[in-house]
């Protein structure tokens, strides 16, 4: 069972207590502390580095050594040149311990990518530990390539990596969506139905509307996003593709930063009761010509008949 920030953190905040009463390695010798450490808790935790308590800093510095926490690494190099005798001895253990864990990545990746078993999990458990933002893109090669537990191992060391990242948590769920085995054929066909859905359907029958129903925004979102999701994952396919596929991804680059841009400024309200609905989806039709079409649905012909 996880253990929550609050749990965690009032049990820190008595071994700093204990660490001040004078109980040496309250903190840094804590299993339970060192166990149950989740990167989302270095903020609370990180703050106790400038503790007016020389004894609580240093120990809270072993803590984040034991657990090969990065985030502190800058505000630790500095401890180590300016603050107290105690603390500096901690500092350099930390600074030790971190680059212990960088000359074994190299190590622990390649039985990422040739082994599998106990071993597999064991590599995977040490990156997700001590991974940094610029082990993704290696990490996610991999995460395409395994299936089952192994892909489940790495999505887990991929999640703690982008959880202690800022930056990276922005695009968290585009780099734990699965990356895309190279397919010209199958690309240009998605290509080619995304400009059609944005340059076409969404232009004519949802862009021109200033009001749209809360479930046109949801599909039309939806839709965006997945179309995104897909763009990021085939990005590093292109030097595989030809030209045309290059042109027509920038189109639908520019298509969808349109489209988002456009979809923001709309009003959503509630489907009026008396509105047309179109019987194959439930969204709300409109009458164009004197001809009701859904909005939701990709019109086949003149009619408004439905795919």
């Amino acid at each position: 069972m996880s253990v929550s920030r609050i749990e965690y953190l009032e049990n820190f905040l008595t071994c700093a207590d204990f660490v001040v009463s004078g109980r040496k390695g309250s903190i840094s010798g804590s299993r339970w502390l060192i166990t149950n450490y989740d990167p989302l808790f270095y903020p609370a935790i990180g703050k106790h580095l400038k503790n007016s308590d020389e004894r609580v800093r240093a120990e809270v510095v072993s803590l984040f050594a034991s657990v090969r926490e990065r985030a502190p690494l800058d505000d630790i190099r500095e401890m180590r040149m300016n603050d107290k005798d105690v603390v500096k001895t901690a500092c350099l253990g930390y600074l030790d311990a971190l680059k212990e864990t960088d000359d074994m990545m190299p190590r622990m990746f390649d039985i990422l990518e040739h082994k599998g078993g106990n071993e597999f999990r064991k590599a995977a458990a040490a990156i997700s530990a001590a991974g940094r933002g610029a082990d993704v893109p290696r990490l996610r090669k991999i995460y395409g390539q395994v299936t089952g537990e192994m892909r489940e191992h790495v999505k887990n060391a991929l999640t703690a990596i982008i959880e202690r990242d800022p930056e990276l948590m922005n695009k968290k769920e585009l780099l734990l969506s699965v990356p895309v085995f190279p397919d010209e054929n199958k690309f240009l066909s998605f290509l080619d139905k995304g400009i059609t859905y944005l340059d076409i359907r969404y232009r004519d029958a949802v862009s021109c509307r200033s009001a749209i129903t809360e479930g046109t925004y949801s599909n039309v979102r939806n839709a965006i996003v997945k179309m995104r999701v897909r763009m990021f994952n085939e990005a590093d396919n292109l030097r595989h593709y030809g030209k045309e596929c290059a042109r027509m991804y920038d189109d639908l680059l520019s298509l969808l930063s349109w489209a988002s841009a456009d979809l923001s400024s709309k009003t959503v309200e509630d489907r009026c009761t008396n509105a047309a609905i179109c019987p194959g989806c439930g969204s709300a039709m409109i009458s164009r010509g004197g001809v009701w079409r859904c909005i939701d649905c990709i019109p086949d012909t003149d009619t408004g008949k439905s795919k």
